[in-house]
């Protein structure tokens, strides 16, 4: 007897453990967790992707400017370019010029050498000569005087050609130097283009492999989003089919949000769980109710902001509360749950209205919900 009663008790154990209830449970709380880890991994990929992307602006900001460099550079040659075709140009004609001074200095010599042998050949010399070897000095004060005038004459204008030569050579040496600092001008600015050049080519291909990386972490992103759509698409399937006695009603709730994810009038997103709780209480039962923690106003975190405005949280329901979920089933999901209690029953269900439950960002009405099932929970009133 005692055997049979151990046996039937094994048997009654492996039943609770097993149950239908408790299987949906865990496949629930299964599909939720892997929820949250692609809901990590996808955040994780798109602050990578957003990493790529900064990364990407940068390099083709710094490549816009080494363009710009470049276009710059290449100019400034073309203006060097010039430059020095001018002063090689001016170089060139003042040379022509020295060589027309050497010209004329060479002529005038030349005429000075045949006006000598033009007065000796005209017979003065020997007129001079013995001008010369008379003791008359007023002759050879003429004679003297007339040779001092020609050479005189002739020395003034090889003296005139001479200088403008040498201001013309003066003119040219600098020139030469000008045209020799404007080469290498044009030298360093090559270099300047070749080096940005470098710079450019090397942050292009940068661009490139940034890019690449980029386009992988979104691929990864895309897939990773649709294996959630799938978990997602899961959890509400299971969610629909509700457990134990529930059921599902139809209806409208008068909730006004048409946009999924945008942030409301209190501080939530539309068309979540938490933004038709917020919209209910202000709404249809004109208490005052909005985020007061950014960056914790999820589901979970529900009872902390209702002791923020003086509610009172509690574990007996009443209709027009707000019940927050964040036990066990909900231990993996990152957000919990709330919903307004519409009923409570005499079997000790509770009747809900909700959105995002099933269908995604969709109403619903629950009735006969064990709100137990779904793990630890309070109300807020």
């Amino acid at each position: 007897m005692a055997k049979r009663r151990v046996l039937i008790y094994c048997l009654l154990l492996f039943s609770m453990l097993f149950s239908p209830a408790t299987l949906v449970r865990a496949s629930l709380s299964d599909l939720l967790n892997k929820q949250d880890e692609l809901e990590a991994q996808i955040k994780e990929k798109q602050k990578l992707s957003e990493q790529k992307a900064k990364q990407a602006a940068t390099l083709e900001g710094q490549i816009s400017f080494l363009e710009s460099d470049i276009a710059s550079t290449e100019e400034k040659i073309r203006n060097t370019n010039g430059q020095i075709f001018t002063v090689e140009k001016e170089i060139g004609e003042v040379k022509g010029t020295i060589a027309e001074k050497e010209q004329e200095l060479s002529r005038q010599t030349h005429n000075f050498n045949n006006a000598v042998v033009e007065l000796y050949r005209s017979g003065r010399q020997s007129n001079l000569e013995k001008l010369l070897a008379s003791e008359d000095l007023s002759d050879a004060l003429e004679k003297t005087t007339y040779l001092d005038v020609l050479q005189d004459s002739i020395n003034q204008i090889i003296g005139e050609i001479g200088k403008v030569k040498a201001d013309l050579e003066g003119q040219k040496s600098s020139l030469e130097e000008k045209s020799s600092s404007l080469h290498n001008l044009r030298e360093q600015q090559a270099a300047a283009k070749y080096s940005a050049e470098a710079q450019q080519s090397q942050k292009t291909s940068l661009l490139g492999a940034t890019r690449a990386d980029k386009e992988k972490y979104d691929a990864q992103i895309a897939k990773l989003q649709k294996e959630k759509s799938q978990i997602s698409a899961a959890i509400y399937a299971e969610r629909a089919r509700g457990r134990g006695g529930e059921s599902f009603g139809g209806g409208s709730s008068g909730y006004p949000y048409s946009a999924i994810d945008v942030p409301d009038a209190w501080g939530f997103l539309t068309r979540e769980c938490t933004s038709y709780a917020a919209w209910a209480w202000n709404a249809r039962f004109g208490k005052r109710w909005h985020n007061t923690q950014p960056g914790r106003g999820s589901a979970k975190y529900w009872p902390e902001i209702a002791r923020t405005l003086g509610y009172s949280v509690s574990s007996t329901p009443r209709v027009g509360a707000i019940i927050s979920w964040s036990g066990p089933l909900f231990s993996g999901d990152a957000w919990g749950h709330v919903a307004i209690v519409e009923a409570v029953n005499d079997n000790g269900t509770i009747d809900l209205s909700e959105y995002n439950w099933s269908p995604p960002h969709g109403y619903s009405h629950r009735r006969n919900v064990n709100p137990s099932s779904y793990g630890s929970h309070s109300y807020i009133y």
